[in-house]
């Protein structure tokens, strides 16, 4: 594309749309999965959603896991010791299952089944917050009086979920944040576990993500321009996190996944119902 090498590292020729949307979407993306990983929760589940608008679905997946791991790795230097292992142990089989069920639906699904899915999954978020939610309120509320103690079993369907999510959207938070409230860590803790678990599983998820082409010298080149900002978008949310309330912003936040979500659903799928052909 016209604009010189410097342009054509920070917008892909691939890219949808004008390249200022361009660079705007990609940078509210970026900016709301800082937030996540700065107290805001799940808010970051609608960044590959938002991607979709404006790129291929495969170039977004690709871009978007090196800087994850950047971000985890950030947030993990705030709490150099505020973590528990047991519970990402309990996880880790069912989340590897889930990653392995999700490199093979990669395999079969062409680029617009892949929005659907991950549109149908961006719509559905909201159902797992509010579930969330009530966990929340459940624990504050110091009911039930011990917290859970999972089992390998028990662990199960978070792992699952949580694998399969992350593999075909980054987007294991809803999963993972019912599972850590159930056990009742303290805030810092929560974070601090939370963070190891996505640096873990994001690294995992690296060699099925190069074995698939969706890593690659291009998306590593277009992602770039955005590590210098990734300390920024951290520091932000934990900054809004005092200032904003989390319930407004959250639910805000959340009508845009439904949104974004279902217009990516209504957008591939043909009137009839059928799934479009690629051309």
């Amino acid at each position: 594309m016209d604009g010189g090498p410097l342009i054509q590292w920070i917008v892909p020729a691939e890219h949808v749309g004008s390249p200022a949307i361009y660079v705007l979407v990609v940078l509210g993306a970026f900016f709301l999965t800082g937030f996540a990983k700065g107290g805001f929760g799940g808010v970051g589940s609608v960044a590959v959603p938002l991607l979709l608008l404006v790129m291929p679905p495969k170039l977004a997946l690709g871009m978007w896991l090196p800087l994850l791991i950047w971000m985890d790795i950030l947030t993990m230097r705030w709490y150099p010791r505020q973590w528990e292992l047991r519970p990402i142990l309990l996880m880790a089989p069912w989340v590897i299952i889930g990653i392995i069920a999700g490199w093979l639906l990669l395999d079969v699904l062409d680029a617009r089944r892949l929005k659907v899915c991950v549109g149908a999954l961006a719509a559905g978020f909201p159902l797992l917050e509010i579930v969330r939610g009530r966990v929340a309120r459940y624990v504050r509320n110091g009911r039930p009086s011990q917290a859970w103690r999972p089992g390998l079993m028990s662990a199960s369907p978070f792992g699952l979920g949580a694998g399969v999510s992350t593999m075909i959207a980054h987007a294991a938070g809803p999963f993972t944040t019912i599972y850590f409230l159930l056990q009742r860590m303290d805030p810092r803790t929560f974070v601090g576990t939370a963070a190891r678990f996505y640096f873990v599983f994001n690294t995992v998820k690296v060699p099925f993500f190069i074995q698939r082409g969706l890593i690659d010298g291009h998306s590593l080149a277009v992602s770039l321009w955005l590590v210098p900002l990734a300390p920024l978008t951290i520091w932000a949310g934990w900054a809004l996190n005092r200032r904003v309330s989390t319930v407004v912003f959250v639910r805000i936040v959340y009508i845009l996944l439904v949104l974004t979500g279902a217009y990516l659903v209504y957008a591939n799928m043909g009137a009839s119902g059928e799934m479009k052909t690629e051309n």
